[in-house]
């Protein structure tokens, strides 16, 4: 099983929790924030990241975009998104890296990996994700996985 790089190791702990009675505009819930739901999504392809960006704020969720593995700790540390998509293969801090800091950190974040990688040579990697995803990408696989994740619980299915 993969470790955290040494740079991952480096880094602070998850933001602290703001003063009583104030709050960051990121932490009210998805359907109070403007442009929706909010999506980090981690990719060091600058292709791949301005083509997924374009994509889902067309289907109107609030993209925030990290090039690599340390800006977005950075990222997860100041907002709090509702889904985190990430590359795997990636220098420094890799997707495995935030993989395992975020099922440690915060444990209900979804997460969807994209990867080149075929599915036995991922490492397990849709053991820790909650979706996993193959490049090139099916975007209509991938906008319907976010759809179901991200639906408002007052639309869901009851169980």
């Amino acid at each position: 099983m993969p470790r955290l790089s040494s740079a991952a190791r480096k880094l602070p702990p998850r933001a602290s929790v703001p003063p009583s009675g104030a709050t960051r505009p990121s932490a009210r819930p998805a359907h109070l924030r403007p442009g929706g739901p909010t999506i980090l999504l981690v990719d060091d392809d600058p292709a791949v990241l301005k083509g997924l960006q374009r994509v889902l704020a067309l289907e109107g969720w609030h993209v925030v975009s990290a090039a690599t593995g340390e800006a977005a700790l950075e990222r997860l540390a100041e907002l709090q998104p509702d889904l985190l998509i990430t590359d795997l293969c990636m220098a420094e801090v890799s997707g495995w890296d935030l993989l395992f800091h975020e099922n440690l950190h915060r444990p209900k974040l979804p997460i969807f990996v994209i990867t080149a990688l075929p599915l036995p040579a991922a490492g397990g990697a849709d053991r820790f994700a909650d979706e996993f995803f193959q490049k090139p990408l099916d975007l209509d696989a991938l906008v319907a996985a976010i759809h179901r994740r991200l639906r408002p619980a007052a639309t869901s299915p009851k169980k």
